[in-house]
């Protein structure tokens, strides 16, 4: 399980130029969310010297296929922390491999979230990332029960500090958030 020490906001960097703020912000994590196997390595060093531990979504990863062998270059050739995905193979393999696993549930519809539930006693993530942020809101008391197991993080669409708040003070330990502005604030 991933330990938060107090509610953070994790930096999702979709943009390259957002690098170093999101190296400089007070969360130990910082996620690269849309990065490409190519730079994922210089990427993750510089985040590394600067003592973040670095999260990829590996569904998003360009010119990266997600399986046994994928996963275990992550964490020994280009040296990531964790990973992200909606697969519940994926978190397995992530675990397999001693990364931090995060799974992401997107709830689009009543179907996708009864999927998405069910998958998660299988794969035992040490997070688990629900989207978007304003329907996290909403559907907390379905994840709480694997509070004790897993970090409750909720992402997507979170953009203001009212919402951040109104998050943590539902449970959510942690926010992936890609709006610049609220990877500086503390909670």
């Amino acid at each position: 399980m991933i330990e938060f020490d107090r509610p953070t906001i994790i930096p999702s960097v979709r943009r390259l130029k957002d690098l170093d703020l999101a190296a400089q912000c007070p969360s130990d994590f910082v996620l690269l969310s849309e990065v490409h196997i190519g730079n994922l390595e210089p990427l993750a060093a510089v985040l590394a010297d600067a003592g973040k531990m670095v999260l990829v979504h590996a569904d998003l990863i360009g010119g990266f296929k997600a399986d046994r062998d994928g996963i275990k270059l992550l964490r020994n050739m280009f040296h990531v922390d964790g990973v992200l995905s909606q697969s519940a193979h994926v978190v397995s393999a992530a675990k397999k491999a001693k990364l931090l696993a995060i799974q992401r549930v997107f709830i689009m519809d009543s179907r996708s979230l009864d999927r998405s539930l069910a998958s998660l006693g299988e794969a035992r993530p040490d997070g688990i990332e629900v989207l978007p942020g304003a329907l996290a809101s909403r559907y907390y008391d379905l994840f709480e029960q694997w509070s004790d197991s897993s970090a409750l993080i909720a992402g997507g669409m979170v953009r203001t500090r009212d919402e951040a708040d109104d998050l943590f003070d539902l449970g959510y330990e942690a926010i992936t958030a890609s709006t610049p502005e609220l990877w500086k604030m503390t909670f």
